[in-house]
């Protein structure tokens, strides 16, 4: 999915609220987007004269403070990501994980989780050793096609670097990279 704000969204399980002839409802992130299956014409669960009014983040202020994106892309400005990685964690005071959550984007044509490696990192230490287990474990069974078998290892170390930044804590955190890590 080439949206960078749709990775951060299904990373923070949003809600969307939309308004349509039928009333008011609210569709989970997760639900928002479709794969393409036999209607690729048709990216998301919208009904026809539906429209958007607002989305909701329940669990943002427990994100805040350990969170990070990552943009892997082949040009530094206006280029889809190749790969990108939202991370959000949840971190007590002596360092155990608490609740994780991390979203590819680039890699399908929806925002990608995989609820079992993020639970997998519950009540681990946050370092690198249980950050890689959980990027193997949500690329279990990825492959490539040919001209992007690249993207499996990329999509590795973007979710690497990018648990590593959020466990520092957001903002300009000392020896964050800074820039593209392209």
């Amino acid at each position: 999915h080439p949206s960078d704000m749709c990775v951060a969204l299904r990373a923070l399980d949003a809600t969307v609220q939309v308004r349509g002839p039928n009333g008011e409802r609210s569709i989970p992130f997760a639900e928002f987007h479709r794969l393409p299956e036999d209607r690729p014409d048709i990216d998301n669960t919208l009904q026809p004269d539906e429209i958007i009014t607002h989305l909701d983040l329940p669990d943002a202020d427990r994100f805040k403070a350990h969170s990070a994106y990552i943009k892997v892309r082949d040009r530094l400005s206006y280029a889809f990501a190749l790969v990108s990685c939202a991370a959000a964690l949840d971190i007590d005071a002596d360092g155990t994980i608490r609740a994780a959550r991390i979203a590819l984007g680039g890699v399908a044509h929806k925002p990608w989780r995989v609820e079992a490696a993020e639970q997998a990192l519950v009540g681990t230490p946050a370092g690198e050793q249980a950050f890689l287990a959980a990027a193997d474990a949500l690329l279990a069974g990825a492959r490539g096609h040919g001209q992007n078998d690249f993207k499996v290892p990329l999509a590795r170390n973007a979710i690497l670097q990018a648990l590593i930044i959020a466990t520092r804590g957001t903002g300009s955190a000392p020896g964050a990279p800074q820039g593209d890590p392209a």
